[in-house]
């Protein structure tokens, strides 16, 4: 090949992830419609068009007739269908399309009014029903997605192609995992959102299309059968009428039952629950879903442990009470004990019905620690645990760029409580041996060792600063001289053997006794300044929920932010750099200005942080905790004390 045919083939053909695979002639069946993870599209919003307003709604007739005039023109000219098209009983604004074939698609968003979706007001008559309700939206788009929609033609080997092949014709939405979150994939708006101040209030979803082409080449009938067949399918799933109603409302309804079981563990004094009856494990290593076979093992609480909550809409639920204080779960090797925690880490979020763990919650202000190794540590004193380092380095205001271990999990504890945790869960598996006990023989040995274990603060930062703690301990007998509760994990199964434990203690006694704390220390809050963090100017990419590529230098690793678990909330945290270093606070304060983006995401939700002129459909809300997490590993952010 010569000539402009093999120039075009180099520069679109090649691109790697970019270029289209297999062969197909053209024809309708070449459409496709998929769901897909945020991760694959960039972190950037797209642009608000004011062309609705311009020159005002057209129909739907004029969108597919304008589709179909396209056809056999170069793939720039799809950017005539930007605007907003009025269908019978919803409005399509395609808000940008893309300048390639090959580059991240298009965005739109299909917007129904009230009037016309009739979802009973119950459905989403408070914060939390909102939330669930169009996370339960969300999933069903998936689910029409994924049995194929108003698609008639092959599977996706069959659909790909060389560089002339068809390309495009996907529509993307956010898929949810298991935790139910609040998203920007689907959001309820206000009458006269945006610029158009006669538009009525609505439901909207949104979503990435590729339109399709051939090469570079329009295919205007498939434009045209895209918008006419799969466009109307995927506005029919915000229709009220196109669901089982007891099953949204059930789900609705579930949603709200977890939170307010969180709020009635708060007041009983207790950090967490676990209903009988939970199937905690899960189906793999790289699976969140439910183990599926006839031998797992459902949970069931201790006699003595066990307490019933009353629910709102499902009624009493029985299971087990862990109070605020100190907890170890032992235990011998593969018998559950981290399969718990890991249960207890995300009880934080609230879980679809069938996940198996929904009722099992948490303090939504639990934060899971480990060791880090090579993690960046920005001025943090942690001379509660560490001191007197060779050299004479100060730990009052600490910092590294390659943290060891103990300095990682040092720094970690006290970053949690700067910003109010009231729970850490602490895996021994995944924690420095060091920073969590020193026995006899190694305080003979060793008489120069500049760490404070855990073992020896724990009681004392629950009485100083309200902050409990849940620990997996399978070889560090010491801490049954501290822990309040001692549950064993036995084939699975959960046994209180806190009377053990005790007489334990007592029978072989540690050091503990000689060098336990009476005080944990202080916690002062640091100073943040937002320019510090990447700017509007910044490159973002999140190539997936634990990794983060900023700028051409750093790349942000979250991998042990367990506590996240969607890619779209990672999307979310690179949203939020951006949007604090171009605002301006009262406060600088690391914690106030959590508190200050918490109020502004309750008021105004995600697309809050989103800059002004431009929508984002793949946000999903992390917690404060894991956003201050993020911003403490930046290895160029700017952070201490006054």
């Amino acid at each position: 090949m010569s000539g402009r045919g093999a120039y075009y083939k180099q520069l679109y053909g090649g691109r790697g992830a970019g270029r289209a695979r297999g062969r197909g002639a053209p024809g309708p069946s070449h459409q496709d419609i998929r769901s897909a993870s945020a991760e694959q599209y960039g972190s950037r919003g797209t642009k608000r068009q004011r062309s609705d307003v311009e020159l005002g709604a057209r129909s739907s007739d004029d969108l597919l007739n304008k589709a179909r005039s396209l056809g056999g023109r170069s793939y720039p000219a799809y950017r005539d269908l930007q605007g907003s098209w009025d269908y019978p009983t919803f409005r399509l604004f395609v808000d940008h399309v893309q300048s390639d074939p090959y580059a991240p698609p298009g965005k739109m968003r299909i917007r129904v009014p009230h009037s016309t979706a009739c979802i009973p007001q119950d459905l989403f008559s408070n914060k939390i029903r909102t939330v669930a309700l169009c996370d339960y939206l969300t999933r069903e788009a998936c689910a029409v997605m994924d049995s194929g929609g108003q698609t008639t033609g092959r599977n996706e080997q069959q659909h790909s192609g060389g560089w002339a092949s068809e390309k495009g014709g996907h529509v993307l939405i956010d898929r949810p995992g298991q935790q139910v979150l609040e998203r920007s994939s689907v959001v309820l708006v206000r009458g006269g959102d945006g610029d158009d101040e006669s538009l009525e209030g609505g439901i909207e979803q949104r979503f990435c299309v590729g339109l399709p082409a051939q090469g570079r080449t329009i295919l205007g009938e498939q434009a045209a059968r895209l918008f006419s067949t799969v466009i109307p399918h995927l506005a029919r799933n915000l229709l009220y009428s196109s669901h089982d109603p007891g099953r949204m409302e059930a789900f609705v309804d579930s949603v709200e039952d977890q939170q307010d079981l969180r709020r009635q563990i708060a007041l009983a004094g207790l950090v967490a629950f676990v209903p009988n009856g939970a199937i905690l494990p899960r189906a793999s290593g790289a699976a969140d879903t439910p183990m599926e076979s006839p031998n797992v093992v459902a949970f069931r609480s201790p006699p003595n442990l066990e307490r019933t909550f009353v629910l709102p809409h499902r009624g009493p639920v029985s299971g087990m009470a862990i109070p605020k204080g100190i907890t170890m779960v032992a235990g011998g090797g593969f018998h559950g004990k981290s399969t718990l925690l890991d249960a207890l880490a995300r009880g934080c979020y609230d879980h679809v019905p069938g996940d198996g763990r929904e009722f099992l919650v948490t303090s939504a202000r639990c934060v899971s620690v480990q060791g880090e190794d090579g993690r960046a540590v920005t001025n943090v004193d942690i001379s509660p645990f560490i001191d007197n380092l060779p050299g004479n380095v100060p730990t009052t205001s600490f910092s590294t760029q390659d943290a060891s271990g103990s300095t990682s999990m040092a720094a970690g504890v006290i970053e949690a409580i700067e910003v109010s945790a009231d729970v850490l869960l602490f895996d021994e598996d995944t924690c420095a041996t060091n920073f969590l006990i020193r026995d006899r023989r190694m305080q003979r040995l060793v008489s120069a060792d500049p760490i404070t274990p855990l073992v020896y603060k724990v009681r004392a930062m629950i009485k100083d600063h309200g902050c409990s703690s849940i620990l997996v301990i399978g070889g560090c007998g010491d801490y049954c001289d501290v822990a309040d509760l001692v549950l064993e994990m036995r084939n699975y199964q959960c046994f209180d053997v806190t009377a053990a434990a005790k007489q334990i203690a007592q029978d072989i006694p540690s050091a503990v006794p000689e060098h336990e704390a009476t005080h944990f220390g202080t916690v002062r809050s640091r100073e943040l300044q937002p320019k510090s963090l990447p700017s509007g100017n910044d490159k973002i990419s999140v190539r997936k929920r634990t990794a983060m590529d900023i700028g051409r230098g750093e790349t942000l690793d979250l991998s042990a932010l367990v506590q996240l678990v969607h890619n779209s909330q990672t999307r979310t945290i690179a949203a939020v750099f951006k949007h604090t270093h171009h605002n301006t606070y009262q406060h600088t304060e690391l914690s106030q200005v959590l508190q200050e983006l918490e109020r502004l995401l309750d008021t105004e939700g995600l697309d809050a942080v989103v800059q002004q002129d431009r929508i984002d459909g793949f946000l999903a809300r992390p917690r404060p905790f894991e956003v201050a997490m993020a911003i403490n590993r930046l290895r160029t952010v700017s952070l201490g004390y006054r």
